[in-house]
């Protein structure tokens, strides 16, 4: 997600200073889930896919963490390990750190605590909506459903290609093509370049809104 920096931007310098630079290719797993968590990842380009595995075995997209956010966050307690599965969906550069070193040049510990586990708090909150999501088996309700929670969580505007709201959703290209092709002749939002702007989020929400999730006021 380019468009916003996260609420762990502020810790940039501290990774850059002392962490080590590495890079995943689009696709690549990150670390396996139940691995012992022992650094912080700090994201500074690129989009990753947090999912876990559904009931008949299909992954179940929870949300997706872009450019400026740090992860595994849970490395900050005591014998942690991973809890969530993650995938690269495109490049990814990231700078990692060990928590006990992190810990040692953190300017506020107080702060550590209320910035990024407020974020996971965040992220949990998500979950519920990405299990959501999960049910839509027709591909406008899906989309219609992703660009919703991007609204929500970031605004009007959201700064997805075509080819990114295909790999993300899991929806093919023509097909997003044509679905937001849809939407812009009905008003439901506007195309530009890299970039979608939304004009009615309650008519969006209503592409997918059949089982009544939402009750937002007209736009």
């Amino acid at each position: 997600m380019e468009e916003n920096m996260g609420p762990s931007s502020q810790y940039r310098d501290i990774f850059l200073t002392y962490g080590t630079e590495r890079h995943l290719d689009k696709n690549q797993y990150l670390l396996e889930r139940g691995s012992p968590a022992t650094e912080l990842w700090y994201i500074t380009k690129g989009i990753i896919r947090a999912f876990c595995a559904g009931y008949d075995g299909e992954d179940i997209t929870l949300f997706y963490i872009s450019e400026n956010n740090v992860i595994y966050n849970e490395a900050l307690l005591p014998n942690s390990v991973i809890i969530q599965d993650g995938q690269a969906i495109t490049p990814l550069d990231f700078y990692t750190l060990s928590a006990e070193k992190f810990l040692q040049v953190v300017p506020s510990k107080e702060l550590v605590f209320e910035t990024l586990f407020s974020h996971v708090i965040d992220r949990i909150i998500l979950y519920h909506e990405y299990i959501l999501c999960s049910h839509f088996h027709e591909s406008n309700k899906r989309i219609a459903y992703f660009l919703y929670t991007c609204y929500k969580r970031s605004g009007t505007v959201v700064p997805y290609t075509h080819e990114q709201i295909a790999a993300i959703t899991g929806v093919n290209r023509i097909s997003v093509n044509r679905i937001l092709n849809d939407f812009s002749k009905e008003k439901i939002l506007s195309l530009g370049y890299r970039h979608i702007k939304i004009l009615s989020a309650s008519r969006l929400a209503e592409v997918f809104n059949s089982v009544g999730f939402f009750s937002d006021k007209p736009d």
